[in-house]
């Protein structure tokens, strides 16, 4: 199984960087844009907010399911809305990457210990999950529109779908150890080098 996920995951590695680069684009803007795009993803940084305040309370492996739960839900979403010709994924890509740049723009002074020890610790995880499930909903919403060589759509549809179900256990693996990190990790990293 592990030998099929990574062969499938090389066979598109296209789809990967597409997802990657349209991440960094929202990034990039997000950055240099940041009080124009503010109101924009002001409602989905202050949903973070509630969710984090909300988990702290509970302590580490609660704030964890909350995490694994919240970004699985996003992963999905991500995959299946792919469907509706590429779009909403690409928007939603877009989107976080735009979150991610007006986040560290507003952090100011703390930049490299927010991305150091606020992002990386997960991030190396979590991210990878991301543009694994917007990648292969990128394509499913490709092959309704240009099915693959000599298929059919339908044919093509369900190929990806067989790609999807042989990568799906990487993504859960890599949201597990995300959600963990950020659980658990994360929020001591943060208190000791960054808001102490």
């Amino acid at each position: 199984m592990p030998v099929r996920c990574f062969t499938v995951l090389r066979q598109n590695k296209n789809y990967l960087w597409l997802a990657l680069g349209l991440f960094a684009l929202g990034w990039v803007l997000g950055a240099l844009f940041t009080e124009q795009i503010f109101a924009l993803v002001k409602p989905s940084l202050e949903q973070l907010r509630d969710i984090a305040e909300k988990a702290q309370n509970k302590g580490g492996a609660y704030t964890s399911g909350v995490i694994f739960t919240n970004n699985l839900r996003a992963t999905v979403t991500m995959l299946v809305l792919g469907i509706l010709a590429c779009v909403p994924t690409m928007i939603t890509l877009v989107m976080n990457g735009m979150m991610i740049g007006v986040m560290l723009t507003q952090a100011g002074g703390h930049f490299w210990g927010l991305v150091t020890f606020g992002i990386l610790p997960h991030g190396i995880f979590e991210m990878p999950a991301i543009f694994i499930a917007s990648a292969f909903g990128i394509k499913l919403g490709r092959v309704l529109l240009v099915p693959l060589v000599e298929k059919t759509r339908w044919q093509s549809f369900k190929f990806v779908w067989r790609e999807v179900l042989s990568i799906g256990w990487f993504v859960v693996v890599l949201l597990i150890v995300a959600a963990t990190v950020e659980g658990l990790v994360t929020p001591v990293l943060l208190q000791t080098f960054v808001l102490h």
